[in-house]
């Protein structure tokens, strides 16, 4: 009786504990993140910074419209502008449209403005470069006379203007082929929001689609990170879908054949859902976002929760004699997966949270609603059909050792030839149809992307700018663009006019014959400027495009030498090169986890000593950690790349082939060892089988962990059945 009270009590506190984290979540919902870089990186501030930096411009989306003649792009374009939303997309620094809102002001300081190029050569003294530069613009029939030419003789607000949109896009012939490119930014709002940029995202391609269907002889291609997190989450959610059917077919099958019965699928299908539906509370209520790929990886919970139940059935529902087994079993998966908190990787952590969750709920749920649901259910009286005569094999001492030392010298050999890949990139692979378009998209602009960041800090924005200035003073000014290009320091204003003075005292007279004397008297005479150029005066658009905050600004480069490097240390600016820093970061984590699996296999060791003789201990942890060693050799056997979450496979790999040891170990010797058997070969099945299916995703870091825990299942599995004999056997 006292029992039965415990049990109903423990049960009451399982089923409030769900309802309440329930009303947690259903009150304080979390949003879903698909930005790649969030899911390998923590939340420290170094790494916060690289997420801010690469999310600054992440609502850029080039369209380019390729056709055989160029009126048939120019108009697909207009009709493109036409149809979009315009409340979706901001002005920023590459925009002409922007630029023409700020162009009267600009007029009003066009004496106190030059280009860098043009700066540089009149501080070099370099006045013959400079008068041959002027005349070129002059004479050249495409300029456009913005200032008049009595006013400005050498063209020098043309030149400056010149320099802030000389990357801006254009018509581009290509062999037979014409191209218009069409830059959008989506607002901020929009662009960090992957429910709102998916929604908007689903209107330009619909728009895209309507406009390609009318011309056969018209191309529209999409490049930049709104088609990506578009593409990523879509393939995300078909995958999800694909997977959980595809993992529940084969279960049922599974179940049918080996059971002969449907009844117990009604507990499993329970189970599973309140395990996956208990992991998203929980890491809902601790986490504020949950990552996209959380998702994709919890779908494996339908081959891994199923292990409990399939003990149980075997069993013949007798909750005793696999209670010891079970509960070993979650507690080693639950810690391996508990680990992954220690990997300082906001997904694994995120992972670690959903999958303990739901496997401790799963695990209570057996223990405590089964006999009652089975009872209730008729599933009492299920058998289980015999799988034993497919291990019916002798296997002698003998065998064992020579098995174990093979294993052990091809591992050894593998291990020796592993070659570590950290590239960013490496753990994203997009369609073909988006590489193409990312091709296209920098051959047509020059591959002008700027993955280099030069974080400036001062306490105002006039020593911001002349940090820049100061920076950026002898850099090519078509691989660098920064807020000061647009908005000068008025120090280097003042510079600027005097510079443009001294210029016309030395050559205006040999140069600008072509103008009147009067006027060039007039340049001669011209008063010190009172006025300058203002941070007011500049669109907000602009500024926050560059501005990180108060005190401090990002200037966008292409690449960084040494010697900018140097300059900027001695200045207290930052470099952050953002393809370099990230697979640092990633390096960093792979060596980490390298140096926690000794530590990991010796709690391991530590925490099932108590429960086992350590000799046993060695014997049950053994299959697995030789698994998976013995899987990742296979790598560096083949030739393959080594990343991060192969090295992450490892752990879970040693948690969930675990329980495959601790069940046959238990039970040898027993009444139960055939039903022990059927149930690891089994649970073996489904979580292979799930993570198989991962390893075929379009993920790559998800894919490494699919095939990595699929194979390295097959292999701990193989030699349990080879090492944990049953004693008649041996």
């Amino acid at each position: 009786m006292e029992k039965t009270n415990c049990l109903n009590i423990l049960r009451v506190i399982f089923t409030a504990a769900i309802a309440i984290m329930s009303l947690i979540v259903f009150f304080n919902p979390p949003k879903t993140e698909t930005n790649i870089l969030k899911a390998i990186l923590s939340n420290s501030k170094t790494d916060s910074l690289l997420v801010s930096l690469s999310q600054k411009h992440s609502g850029r989306l080039n369209v380019i419209f390729e056709s055989d003649d160029p009126q048939t792009a120019a108009e697909a374009k207009k009709n493109f502008e036409q149809k979009i939303p315009k409340d979706l997309f901001k002005a920023d620094f590459s925009d002409t449209k922007n630029f023409k809102q700020i162009l009267n002001t600009y007029k009003d300081n066009y004496r106190n403005l030059l280009s860098p190029k043009t700066r540089y050569e009149l501080e070099q003294g370099d006045f013959e470069a400079v008068k041959l530069e002027g005349l070129e613009r002059v004479y050249n029939p495409l300029s456009v006379n913005i200032i008049p030419l009595e006013k400005d003789p050498f063209y020098f607000f043309n030149d400056y203007l010149q320099s802030l949109y000389e990357n801006a896009p254009q018509v581009i012939e290509d062999s037979e082929k014409y191209y218009e490119t069409l830059n959008l930014n989506f607002k901020d709002e929009i662009a960090l929001s992957p429910t709102l940029l998916n929604k908007e995202m689903k209107k330009i391609l619909d728009i895209k689609n309507t406009i390609e269907n009318k011309n056969s002889n018209l191309k529209i291609s999409l490049a930049g990170a709104p088609i990506h997190t578009y593409s990523a989450s879509s393939r995300s959610m078909l995958e999800i879908n694909i997977i959980c059917i595809l993992s529940s077919i084969f279960i049922i099958l599974l179940c049918k054949y080996c059971f002969k019965s449907f009844k117990m699928l009604i507990p499993i299908s329970i189970s599973i859902s309140l395990g996956i539906f208990s992991g998203y509370l929980l890491t809902s209520i601790i986490f504020k976002t949950i990552h996209m790929l959380t998702f994709v990886f919890s779908t494996t919970l339908i081959g891994i929760c199923i292990d409990y139940s399939l003990h149980y059935f075997a069993h013949s529902c007798d909750i005793r004699a696999v209670f010891k087994s079970l509960t070993a079993s979650m507690l080693t998966t639950v810690c391996a997966f508990l680990i992954l908190l220690f990997s300082n990787i906001e997904l694994l952590k995120q992972i670690a949270v959903f999958t303990a969750a739901g496997l401790f709920t799963v695990y209570a749920f057996v223990v405590l609603f089964y006999p009652k649901i089975c009872k209730l259910l008729g599933c009492t009286d299920i058998k289980t059909i015999n799988i034993e005569k497919l291990f019916s094999f002798k296997v002698t001492k003998r065998t064992k050792r020579v098995v174990v030392l093979v294993v052990v010298f091809l591992t050894a050999i593998g291990l020796s030839k592993l070659q570590f890949n950290d590239d960013i990139r490496n753990m994203y692979t997009p369609s073909k149809d988006l590489q193409k378009a990312e091709k296209l998209n920098n051959e047509i602009n020059g591959n002008g992307q700027y993955s280099v960041f030069l974080i400036t800090n001062a306490g105002n924005l006039q020593s911001l700018l002349e940090q820049e200035e100061f920076l950026t003073k002898k850099l090519n000014q078509q691989d660098y663009t920064a807020l000061s290009k647009f908005l000068p320091s008025i120090s280097q204003q003042k510079e600027n006019f005097k510079l443009r003075k001294q210029l016309y005292k030395k050559e205006l007279n040999n140069y600008a014959a072509f103008i009147p004397q009067k006027y060039r008297n007039n340049l001669l005479k011209e008063n010190y400027p009172q006025e300058f150029l203002m941070p007011e005066s500049i669109p907000e658009q602009i500024k926050n495009s560059f501005l990180m905050n108060e005190t401090s600004s990002v200037v966008l480069l292409k690449h960084a030498d040494k010697k900018l490097k140097h300059n900027a240390e001695k200045k207290g600016a930052i470099i952050i090169d953002l393809k370099k820093d990230i697979s640092d970061r990633v390096k960093t984590c792979r060596r980490n986890c390298l140096k926690l699996l000794i530590p990991v296999v010796i709690f391991l060791f530590g925490a099932m000593s108590f429960a086992f003789k350590p000799k046993n201990t060695v014997l049950i942890i053994l299959p697995s950690l030789l698994g998976g060693l013995f899987t990742l050799s296979l790598l560096g056997l083949f030739g393959v790349d080594v990343n991060l979450f192969h090295v992450l496979s490892l752990f879970l790999i040693i948690g969930f082939s675990l329980d495959y040891s601790i069940f046959r170990f238990n039970d040898s010797g027993t009444k139960n060892y055939t039903a022990s058997r059927t149930a690891v070969f089994i649970s073996c099945a489904t979580t292979v089988f799930s993570f198989f299916l991962l390893s075929v995703t379009s993920f790559k870091l998800v894919s490494s962990l699919g095939f990595m825990i699929s194979c390295g299942l097959v292999c701990s599995y193989i030699l349990s059945l080879i090492l944990i004999r049953h004693k008649q056997e041996t």
